[in-house]
């Protein structure tokens, strides 16, 4: 009997199970289908210094004596004491089983043992004639044995069986599918991955295993959960199909059969409100239900819930909308607004769309061109967005529904087209009409949303300003507004401050503008970054991922949260870390990019190029580009940075280093000094001095991590070993580890030249340190190693080409230099560093500069 998933976080139960297998004699290991029992077992009894003999109960086995245990009978039993069991014969076979010296019983699924075959167990269990091992459900019990619960895994660890299963690591969206279903199940994990493979939902993509499309349960995994539901009586699976159609459900709506609750198919919640007590029974019930039976269901249920007269009730419209269409009753066109209305909210995209198309079909397009507008534009259908919302602004209507509509549109084309003359021309449109002085506010913070993003930053601190003068939200938005402002200014305290201010009011105006809160989320994260609080930012930023991932919300609100962790990654020298957290987020490349997707792929790039993929970092490069429009200032920059990164893993350093440099004149004329601060530091890396300028920077801010940018800056252009080694002191205290351990091995390679080698070797072990928790990161200031030292710079830039990949005729042609020079330098440097060729470049480079 085997087991092909791993053993995974079980170490505590095993250790139980051995214990009391050698104290006390007999074990049961109890626990629900699925969860591991019969694996903890098989590893338990391998751990055991004795013959084991097997046997499993089946239901087939129930009924016959002796059915269980039969290859284990004496076969001289005559057939009548078989079947008559007198004490005797139960002796006999114990004493049979018990023979041959100190041996161990393991009984599988002991809770389907026939009367007979547990007759003997009993006997064996207490005259202790034999170690036993048993596996059974939850409820099953014997006097003698000591129960050992095995219960499902916990999310970390049913991750871990769900990798083992697919052979490598599944995207976030993945996970949570399966920790949805499987609910810690090791066999159901397995199954569902069976499942997936065998169906083609399961695909290999960049950001790791996907699931697309909806959960089936064919095969085995539909086999497993038909066994636990054939308990129910037919009154009782008809009740929980009722359940599972309308889940979760009121006990006004239905008061759950106690029954159900006692045999685990049901359970009720804190909320007093009933669910089916697996998501698998759920799926397998409505797939197996006869199709005229489901529609009575759901008509019921909406019967139900329309009775009550509570459609005023959150999402109470939503429901009965969902039950009248699938149980092919035709739902009013009020209702079905007023449901797509509240799909929105509950950010149920392919929902909304559905419920806003039907009120379409019924004539109600005026009430939901807004909502459809906006769902086709979460779905980055933006093109078909734009046409819905401009033909419900031409269709008139009250003055809050058009200022609605204008602003939506806006949005749609500023951020989805990237056209920022329409996105103005639209909100004009709709300031001409008199508007009432909130909805004045309300358009011009939209307006400001644009002019932070394509505007030096100066006019949206104007805005700021103007809005912060007044009363009510639009003094909220302001604060929101400045608060932007001084974070891509480079004022990280002062943002953070803003927000802390305006935390309350944001909350108080969530309801009415959910943009704030997660904005000001945003602002508050990427302030503690970038100011040096990676844990507090991380911390933060992954907790927030969770909660978007598990709700299903907006795909695109990911991207923030996750160019944070990214960047955060990169910092730590967590490149494969970096490279899979924003491969999750990276769209198909059919889809048109977005705003944040071309931020996204930025940011993927730069981690494949710290990772030394440098082909899969030009090629999501060249989609960012191509992605990004003029409209877009503040991303422009991070694409900038994004290509300086992208040239050095290449081996490109002196390219790379004009790029930074260009990218941050470019940010300090818009006034984006947070990204002149990085690119400045960026350029410094690969050997400019940026002193003057980062210095000046840190001057007026004295946050911890721009400080450091400065002080790494000032010890490179000196050439201080002793600031170099008291900057990596700063970075590390920051969590900035990818950095710190750079200024180690720049201070290591100073010292070697200045004739200080007990310092340089010193210096170089604690780079080395540092960089043994590093997962593949490589940049040009980590390879430059004591054996490296003896290059010129011409030939440490050729070596690293020729380690990038390239030709001696490319190199030749990339540095303007004959082909005789490059092969020349080369055969130098193969001599200067006792190497043979380009494969032991590439061993003392890492895997790659």
């Amino acid at each position: 009997m085997s087991d092909p998933l791993p053993l995974v976080g079980r170490e505590g139960e095993l250790r139980t199970a051995l214990r009391a297998l050698a104290v006390d004699g007999a074990v049961l290991l109890s626990g629900p289908p699925g969860v591991g029992k019969t694996r903890l077992a098989i590893e338990a009894l391998t751990a055991v210094p004795h013959p084991v003999v097997r046997c499993c109960a089946t239901v087939a086995t129930s009924r016959i004596p002796f059915g269980a245990i039969a290859p284990l009978v004496p076969t001289g039993l005559p057939a009548s004491q078989r079947s008559i069991l007198p004490s005797s014969s139960v002796r006999a076979v114990a004493e049979h089983l018990s023979r041959g010296g100190r041996r161990v019983l393991s009984v599988d699924d002991a809770h389907l043992l026939d009367d007979a075959s547990l007759l003997v167990l009993q006997h064996l269990v207490r005259h202790r004639l034999m170690r036993v091992m048993c596996t059974a459900r939850p409820g099953w019990g014997m006097e003698g044995l000591t129960v050992v619960g095995v219960d499902a895994l916990d999310r970390e660890r049913a991750d871990t069986v769900l990798a083992v299963a697919l052979g490598g690591p599944a995207d976030a969206s993945t996970r949570h599918l399966a920790w949805a279903n499987g609910r810690g199940n090791p066999l159901y994990i397995k199954e569902l991955v069976a499942v997936g493979r065998h169906c083609g939902a399961l695909t290999e993509t960049v950001g790791g295993w996907n699931w697309s499309g909806p959960l089936e349960l064919p095969g085995r995994l539909a086999e497993l959960v038909d066994m636990t539901l054939e308990r129910l009586a037919e009154p009782q699976r008809r009740a929980l199909e009722l359940l599972a159609y309308g889940e979760p459900l009121e006990s006004s709506l239905m008061p759950v059969p106690q029954d159900l609750v006692d045999m685990g198919f049901a359970c009720v919640g804190d909320d007093g409100r009933a669910r089916v007590a697996h998501p698998l029974y759920s799926a397998r019930l409505r797939a197996t239900c006869p199709t005229l039976r489901a529609q009575a269901h759901r008509r019921a249920l909406a019967d139900r819930l329309e009775a009550e007269g509570a459609l005023d009730r959150p999402g109470a419209a939503m429901r009965v909308a969902a039950w009248r269409l699938d149980s092919g009753t035709a739902g009013s066109p009020d209702v079905l607004a007023r449901a797509a209305e509240q799909a929105l909210s509950a950010q149920d995209w392919e929902f909304a769309e559905r419920l806003s198309r039907a009120a379409v079909a019924r004539g109600a397009t005026s009430r939901v061109g807004l909502v459809l507008g906006l769902v086709l534009m979460y779905q980055r259908q933006h093109v078909e967005a734009e046409e819905v919302l401009a033909e419900t602004l031409a269709a008139g209507g009250d003055v809050l529904t058009m200022v609605q509509v204008g602003c939506t549109r806006a949005f749609n084309l500023f951020f989805g087209l990237g056209d920022e003359d329409a996105a103005v021309a639209v909100l004009d449109l709709v300031t001409a009409r008199e508007l009432p002085a909130e909805l004045e506010q309300a358009v011009l913070y939209f307006a400001l949303t644009f002019a932070l993003e394509a505007s030096p930053l100066g006019f949206a601190r104007l805005g700021g300003e103007l809005l912060l003068a007044e009363v009510g939200w639009a003094e909220t938005a302001g604060r929101q507004v400045l608060a932007l402002a001084d974070q891509f200014a480079g004022r990280y305290p002062e943002a953070i401050a803003r927000i802390e201010d305006n935390h309350q009011a944001v909350l108080m105006a969530a309801g009415q503008f959910p943009s704030l809160t997660s904005g000001a989320q945003r602002v508050r994260n990427e302030s503690m970054l970038r100011c040096g609080d990676l844990v507090g930012a991380e911390t933060r930023a992954a907790r927030a991922l969770a909660e978007v991932i598990e709700e299903d919300r907006w795909p695109v609100t990911q991207v923030p949260l996750r160019v944070l962790l990214s960047q955060s990654a990169r910092l730590r020298g967590k490149a494969a870390d970096a490279v899979r957290i924003t491969a999750e987020g990276v769209p198909d490349p059919s889809t048109p990019p977005m705003m944040w997707d071309v931020l996204l792929l930025a940011e993927f790039a730069a981690g494949a190029a710290l990772r030394g993929q440098s082909d899969r970092a030009f090629r999501a490069l060249a989609r960012a580009e191509a992605g990004w429009r003029p409209a877009w200032r503040i991303t422009q920059f991070a694409v900038g940075a994004a290509r300086s990164w992208v040239l050095a893993g290449a081996g490109r350093v002196n390219e790379a280093m004009r790029t930074a440099l260009d990218n941050a004149a470019l940010a300090r004329a818009h006034g984006a000094n947070s990204e002149e601060i990085v690119s400045l530091h960026d350029a410094a890396r690969f050997g400019a001095d940026t002193s003057p300028r980062l210095l000046e920077l840190a001057k007026s801010r004295k946050d911890p991590l721009t400080t450091a940018y400065a002080s790494h800056a000032q010890a490179r252009a000196l050439r201080d070993p002793a600031g170099l080694e008291e900057v990596a002191t700063a970075f590390t205290a920051c969590g900035a580890t990818l950095y710190a351990a750079e200024a180690l091995a720049e201070a290591s390679r100073l010292s070697r030249l200045h004739d200080r080698p007990r310092d340089a070797d010193r210096l170089e072990r604690q780079a080395s340190a540092l960089a043994e928790s590093f997962d593949g990161a490589t940049t040009p200031g980590l390879v430059v190693t004591s054996t490296l030292i003896a290059l010129t710079p011409r030939q440490l830039e050729i070596a690293r080409l020729a380690v990038a990949g390239l030709t001696n005729v490319e190199i030749a042609e990339r540095l303007a230099i004959a082909k005789r020079t490059v092969d020349n330098h080369l055969h130098t440097t193969y001599a200067a560093v006792g190497v043979t060729g380009r494969d032991g470049l590439r061993a003392l480079f890492g895997h790659g500069a």
